[in-house]
């Protein structure tokens, strides 16, 4: 592990710490059993290491009409800020709708989930900052909250 001197002096490393996250491949998003969520794709901005030892970073998710990410939670929080469209953000158990410009904070512990509207026929995309961060093919991202037992008999 690196000491506190040596992490305070870390070097700044543009082929690393600037990317156009605009350009690249789209990449596909899958849920913690390795299932390829439907209608959703990313493309990974930049991540590093804080002085704190935490990974931090930042992707671009596109949702098509009809997609939507199960509910569930993360390792860390995370901020999204929606760059085109609308949708639907559900953090326990409350839906938000979501537009264009919104940031929305979402904490760690919460079960949340996103979704496209019924009715809208545009993507929806935006910006998923998290610490720590994920990169967006990994299957360990987010862990599905399952209904309870006592969901099922209601």
């Amino acid at each position: 592990m690196q000491g506190v001197l040596e992490s305070a002096v870390r070097a700044f490393c543009e082929s690393e710490h600037i990317r156009n996250i605009l350009q690249g491949q789209w990449t596909s998003l899958y849920d913690e059993t390795g299932r390829e969520l439907d209608g959703i794709r990313g493309r990974m901005g930049v991540s590093a290491i804080t002085l704190e030892g935490h990974e931090i970073g930042v992707d671009l998710v596109e949702m098509q009409p009809g997609s939507k990410f199960e509910l569930h939670t993360h390792p860390g929080s995370h901020i999204l800020y929606v760059v085109n469209g609308t949708g639907c953000v559900v953090i326990d158990d409350k839906e938000h709708a979501v537009s264009k410009g919104d940031s929305i904070f979402i904490p760690a512990e919460y079960p949340h989930g996103v979704k496209t509207i019924p009715g809208y026929d545009a993507e929806f995309t935006f910006l998923a900052f998290g610490v720590p961060h994920k990169h967006l093919d990994a299957t360990d991202r987010m862990k599905l909250v399952r209904p309870s037992a006592r969901d099922d008999a209601a």
